[in-house]
């Protein structure tokens, strides 16, 4: 079984008109706020707090979306299930998981970028 991309450069190019400036400045972005996202999405899981983590997890998503990015978005849509139930245990494992998600990602976005 082939390892799945983590984002569809070839059909995020072709979503955003082919400015492969505008894609680089979205993934600079993206990866200047996900961190930050990431870290208050998991404080709001530890502290129960739905408003917190979600409103982090639901931004990533969005944002995340302009990339053609199925795998991380689906992690996304996960963990907002598990908000939303309030289930804390399995939002902890399922943002441990979007977390490794996310680095794979920005591995990704950096050699983009150094192109």
């Amino acid at each position: 079984m082939s390892k799945q991309p983590c984002w569809d450069e070839e059909r995020t190019i072709s979503r955003l008109g082919g400015d492969r400036s505008l894609i680089e400045k979205l993934v600079t972005l993206f990866l200047r706020d996900a961190p930050g996202q990431l870290h208050q999405a998991l404080n709001g899981i530890q502290r129960q707090d739905y408003d917190e983590s979600h409103v982090a997890v639901h931004s990533l998503k969005g944002t995340s979306s302009n990339f053609c990015t199925v795998h991380f978005e689906g992690i996304c849509t996960e963990l907002l299930k598990a908000l939303k139930l309030q289930d804390w245990q399995e939002a902890a494992s399922i943002h441990a998981e979007l977390t490794k998600a996310y680095y794979q990602l920005e591995v990704e976005f950096e050699l983009f970028l150094s192109l």
